[in-house]
Formats: C-alpha cells, sequence, structure tokens
C-alpha cells in the first residue's frame, strides 16, 4: 500500500493513471469501522487530496458560486463567503461532532455518495454541477446525473472530483436546511430536507426542494417544482409535501422503519416551507 500526497491536481491526475489509487480527502467515512475495513484498505494504494490548495478555492463568479471539493464542513459554515448560499452552511453544521466538521469535505460528502449524506441534499436542491478532472480533460456533470445510487457516481476510472458550482439563482434566495435524527449533530440522518424559493407566501416565483436520507439518491421532483408557484396556501403545500412523501423510497434499519421515514418527508417538507413563509 502507498500513501500518496501530491504537490497539484496535475500530479495527482498523473499518479491516478499510474498507481489506480482510491481518492481519500477527510477520510471521515474511510475510518469508519476500520478493523473490518484495514484488510482491503491495506491492498489498495490511496490518494490524498485534502492539501491540494486548487481544491480549496471559494470564488463567485456570473454562473454561481465555485466550492473546491476539498473544503471541509467547518469552513463551510464559518466562511462569511457562504453567507449566499445559508442551507449549505446549515446541513455542514450539523455534519457529526466538530471533530468530523474540520476533516470532512464537500466533495468527498459528494462523491461517497451516501444516501444519508448531509451536504448532498442542498446541492441537489440547487441542481448543483459537478466538475471532474481526468488525463482526457474536465467535465460539468448535474448532480442528478453525478449520484447514481448508494456509493455509485459518475465518476469514471481515474477521475478527481475537483470543484462545485452552485448556480447564481440559487444564491442570496430564501433557504433552508432541516434534518430529523436521533441524537443531534452526531447520528446520521434519518430524513433530511432542503428548500429554496425565491419570493414570498402571496407570490412565489420558483422554489426547488430536494430530500436525503430517504431514497437512493437525493429525492428532487422537477415536475412538482412549478406546483410552488403562486401562492402557497396549506392545502396546497399539504399536496406538495404529499408528492414527495409518495415518491420516496427509504429503507428500515436501525434508526427507523420506512414507513416512518415516508411520514417523516412530508413532516419535514411542511416544516421548511413554514420556515421560510411562515404558519399557512
Amino acid at each position: 500500500m502507498a500513501w500518496l500526497k501530491p504537490q497539484n491536481v496535475d500530479e495527482a491526475l498523473k499518479w491516478m493513471n499510474e498507481y489506480e489509487p482510491k481518492v481519500v480527502c477527510g477520510g471521515t467515512d474511510l475510518f469508519v469501522n476500520w478493523q473490518n475495513r484495514k484488510s482491503t484498505a491495506d491492498a489498495v494504494n490511496w490518494l490524498d487530496i485534502q492539501g491540494l490548495q486548487e481544491l480549496k478555492q471559494i470564488e463567485r463568479t456570473e454562473e454561481g458560486l465555485v466550492l473546491g471539493a476539498a473544503i471541509t464542513a467547518a469552513e463551510i459554515w464559518q466562511d462569511d463567503r457562504l453567507q449566499c448560499f445559508p442551507s449549505l452552511r446549515q446541513a455542514a453544521r450539523i455534519v457529526g461532532g466538530w471533530q468530523i466538521q474540520n476533516r470532512a469535505s464537500v466533495g468527498g460528502n459528494v462523491a461517497n455518495a451516501s444516501p444519508a449524506a448531509d451536504m448532498v441534499v442542498p446541492l441537489a436542491a440547487c441542481k448543483a454541477i459537478i466538475r471532474v478532472s481526468g488525463m482526457n480533460g474536465s467535465r460539468s456533470i448535474p448532480i442528478s446525473e453525478f449520484l447514481l445510487g448508494p456509493r455509485k457516481t459518475a465518476l469514471k476510472p481515474n477521475e478527481i472530483l475537483t470543484s462545485i458550482l452552485i448556480p447564481d439563482a440559487c444564491l442570496d434566495v430564501p433557504q433552508v436546511f432541516l434534518r430529523h435524527d436521533q441524537r443531534g449533530a452526531t447520528d446520521i440522518s434519518i430524513v433530511s430536507v432542503a428548500l429554496i424559493l425565491k419570493g414570498n407566501r402571496e407570490q412565489i416565483e420558483w422554489a426547488s426542494a430536494a430530500v436525503g436520507a430517504a431514497n437512493p439518491v437525493p429525492l428532487t421532483l422537477p415536475e412538482e417544482d412549478s406546483q410552488w408557484k403562486g401562492s402557497l396556501s396549506a392545502e396546497k403545500l399539504t399536496k406538495i409535501a404529499k408528492a414527495y412523501a409518495a415518491h420516496s423510497r427509504p429503507i428500515t434499519d436501525v434508526r427507523a422503519s420506512a414507513e416512518y421515514r415516508q411520514a417523516m418527508v412530508k413532516v419535514f417538507l411542511e416544516r421548511a416551507a413554514k420556515a421560510l413563509v411562515g404558519v399557512l
């Protein structure tokens, strides 16, 4: 086993071809259940990209907000430049304890493709673009096409996730991230919801929602986005929330049953909407 620490992205891509390693950034998922994983981990090479300054950028452009893949959860919720996208900051603030937040990266949260990942949910709601690089060039992939299933992504062999683009339309508009769990921030989500909208209760111009931990990938319903438009009544919100619950495909595990998760999808989507527009 080799633990590789490249000095820049070009060297990282070169070593990806040469050593065929697995990529690691914060390592917060790698070291879970380490005793059982150790024998497998010893059989492969690892490429540590956490220290690459090229993957630490935060930049506001005409397209939107660009986040380097190696930015940590702690950096997200503490950096004032991200005040324009508060739902991601709210998600980053409850990713495990502070020790985890100081290591877990936004790129790792996406590339790990856990159905219960927190930071992925606001990114799905805003229809973020995932940027990846390989020796043959770079690609930009909508997050809905990047996440293929639990632990499955559209990353090709020898590609690295380098940055994430949050579209400009989703910056500086009302938004919220809510999470339901058993033990506060140190536990894994039972259900999570991100909602982004432009407007107010009397006139919503557009809205986009995503649900986490209740589906193999973050649940978005583009066909439901148009239903938010106009004034928002309690009846209208209930109908939209029921649609998300009906389309969710949760699992039953030690934290909650599938039926409970499905019920909480409706509850938390309604809570998210009321947090933004007030009691209906």
